[in-house]
């Protein structure tokens, strides 16, 4: 060092090297400064020896708690044994699906077989969705389950079929039931006629289907669904040759087509007015009908107001 104190000398090289010292202010902030910086290490040490005291700590805990269930499932009974030993099964083998009551109103009801003959028989719950308010075509879904078993398939859907169905078209009717209805309404028409014919008042009689009338009711809660009106012509020759035309109407209500398909209805009853004297016929031999088909399709929408008159 130079005596000043300023500058330095190698003794080796003879490089010369100029002293700067620090001002002691900045010294003790320097010192200040390394001081906290070892402090935030040493608290950054701790808190990282902290979390893996408690990593391991989870560790510990997590094999303990996966040892005990890996116990369990060799504990003949446990849920955990349960569910990794479950037995297999088709749960549909002994379940089939009934479906009773009128389309848009149908519900679905479970029917098993031989339940003795399925081991999970006893354990097995079903559930039905939906299971009210069906229609024909509608499709609901069955779900099984039961502790202990796993089922392939969990879950099966079948097809309602077999409802009732309201008459709300014509064309539902089919030529079928169509020909037992125009057999009954002929019968009855025959019958309303029979005394005339017997008689020296009337030499033959000819009857033909007229016109068939469907009056459809908009609320369920009716009392009557619906209304058909099977209508015909009676042309009736008189004694002197003469021929009277007549439109007499037969009535059906609550028309139901069921899974057989056999039409069913309230019985039919002829409808009308007693016209046999006003057409020279004599008073006591009576018959039903109208003279003029129009005026009968009028009092046959009046009997019907409230209801639509379907195709």
């Amino acid at each position: 060092l130079a005596e000043d104190g300023k500058k330095a000398t190698c003794p080796y090289c003879g490089h010369e090297m100029l002293i700067e010292k620090n001002d002691p202010a900045e010294r003790e902030y320097e010192e200040r400064m390394a001081k906290a910086r070892a402090e935030e290490d040493i608290l950054d040490l701790k808190t990282k020896r902290q979390r893996s005291r408690r990593f391991k700590g989870f560790l510990i805990a997590l094999c303990v708690i996966a040892g005990l269930l890996f116990l369990n499932i060799f504990i003949p009974g446990s849920p955990i044994n349960k569910f990794v030993f479950a037995q297999k099964a088709d749960p549909f083998t002994i379940l089939d699906v009934t479906f009773s009551g009128m389309s848009g109103d149908g519900k679905a009801q479970l029917q098993f077989s031989d339940r003795s003959e399925a081991a999970f028989a006893n354990v097995v719950e079903y559930e039905i969705v939906p299971e009210t308010g069906l229609f024909n075509g509608d499709a609901v879904t069955v779900k099984a389950s039961a502790s202990g078993w796993r089922f392939d398939p969990s879950e099966k859907q079948f097809t309602v079929k077999g409802l009732a169905e309201w008459v709300l078209q014509t064309e539902q009717l089919g030529d079928t039931n169509m020909s037992s209805v125009h057999e009954n309404t002929e019968r009855l028409v025959r019958e309303d006629w029979k005394e005339i014919l017997s008689s020296s008042y009337a030499t033959d009689m000819t009857i033909t289907p007229y016109k068939v009338y469907l009056f459809v009711s908009g609320s369920r809660d009716s009392h009557m669904r619906n209304v058909l009106y099977d209508t015909y012509e009676v042309k009736v020759t008189r004694e002197d040759g003469s021929i009277y035309t007549n439109y007499e109407a037969c009535r059906y209500s609550n028309l139901k087509i069921p899974a057989d398909g056999v039409l069913t209805a309230d019985y039919g009853n002829l409808m009308g007015f007693n016209l046999g004297f006003t057409q020279g016929f004599s008073y006591s031999h009576a018959f039903s009908g109208w003279s003029d088909a129009s005026e009968m399709e009028a009092e046959l929408r009046h009997a019907c107001d409230g209801y639509r008159l379907a195709e």
